[in-house]
């Protein structure tokens, strides 16, 4: 995605954050903390410092602070919504507070409560908001790039249509998040983030379309991925995969079927179910162990090859057929070949399910 309009070179972040820092600044600062408190319309307040210059001629589209205006002790703003580089800390704003349209860009914010406001299509990029409680927020329209949200509580948020771009949720809590039409990419987690296995898929009347769930599940994947945090890794692979077979796999089949799509929605059917998708060993002995006694049924209703012909002595045969690819100390005689197929196909199963046990067992042993 393009950047522009959103992040800027190092002397005018310098200026974005410098200037509220003035005397004036400070001023403006806190007429703009008290309007927001008391429903007050931020451009009313911001209205006389809207800098006319001749490099200013489209700020909404292509905002571009001029350099020969950025005097050390001077106060100026872009728009009637450039709330770039503010610093705010320890503020609470009531649940009418409206944030939204703004841009807060380069802002920063420490232990505020933003509990229940509006920031619908607000401009988040590089803004930072730590130890804030931003509960039930709405950030519809809005987000962007490197926004982080540090040790936040962030739980029933709406994120609809927004972006999170190289964002930083460290430790913070996202369960209930709604991410209808959402872009996540590139975030940074730790051991304390939480996130949701069960997506929330409504928001008051919307409803998320359950194909993009699978997208999002990657999102946090590829996030724990990063941190290397492989317990997680493994249970949102798992659970991204599930929803690609069932949300995206299964209505392909269904709409147009084809021998290929049939084909692979049976084999992520049976890898899913049969391995958690590689991240789950276990599963794989269940799997051997069912196979086993399955053939030993079988071998107990035709008869096995040796003279004992109790459940026991098929299970014993079946058992050792599986695990030593048929070269166990029983085998069928060559005029019963067919019944020498079947005991040759139990050994094939065999091999397959060992070696893809010692290769899940290995991945998840050097990962760990």
């Amino acid at each position: 995605m393009d950047r522009e309009g959103f992040t800027f070179d190092l002397v005018t972040q310098r200026f974005l954050k410098n200037r509220w820092d003035t005397e004036l600044g400070k001023r403006v600062l806190e007429e703009v903390i008290q309007g927001l408190k008391n429903g007050v319309e931020v451009r009313a307040i911001l209205d006389g410092y809207v800098l006319e210059h001749s490099e200013n001629q489209d700020p909404y589209g292509h905002p571009y602070y001029p350099k020969d205006a950025m005097d050390e002790n001077s106060f100026w703003v872009l728009t009637h919504d450039d709330l770039r580089g503010i610093h705010v800390y320890h503020e609470t704003f009531p649940n009418n507070s409206s944030f939204s349209v703004k841009s807060l860009n380069y802002a920063r914010f420490f232990g505020c409560n933003f509990s229940g406001t509006n920031m619908e299509r607000t401009e988040l990029s590089m803004a930072t908001f730590e130890k804030c409680n931003l509960e039930a927020v709405c950030f519809a329209g809005g987000g962007g790039f490197g926004t982080r949200f540090i040790d936040s509580n962030l739980r029933n948020v709406c994120y609809w249509s927004s972006g999170l771009i190289d964002g930083d949720i460290s430790g913070s809590d996202l369960r209930g998040i709604y991410l209808e039409g959402a872009k996540l990419e590139n975030i940074t987690v730790n051991y304390s983030t939480k996130l949701d296995l069960a997506l929330n898929l409504n928001w008051k009347t919307r409803s998320m379309p359950v194909d993009q769930i699978a997208d999002h599940l990657k999102a946090y994947r590829v996030a724990y991925e990063r941190a290397e945090i492989w317990h997680n890794v493994d249970q949102y692979l798992n659970l991204e995969r599930a929803a690609n077979r069932k949300y995206i796999l299964y209505p392909q089949l269904k709409e147009k079927f084809s021998a290929r799509g049939f084909y692979r929605w049976v084999s992520d059917l049976m890898w899913g179910y049969g391995t958690g998708y590689g991240t789950k060993p276990s599963r794989l002995i269940l799997s051997g162990f069912v196979v086993s006694i399955l053939f030993s049924i079988f071998f107990y209703i035709a008869g096995n090859p040796g003279e004992n012909q109790e459940f026991v002595s098929s299970l014993y045969f079946s058992f050792t057929t599986f695990a030593t690819l048929g070269y166990g100390d029983l085998s069928y005689a060559a005029d019963r070949w067919i019944m020498r197929l079947i005991s040759t196909s139990e050994a094939w199963a065999g091999a397959v399910l060992i070696a893809a046990y010692v290769g899940v067992l290995g991945r998840k042993v050097i990962r760990h």
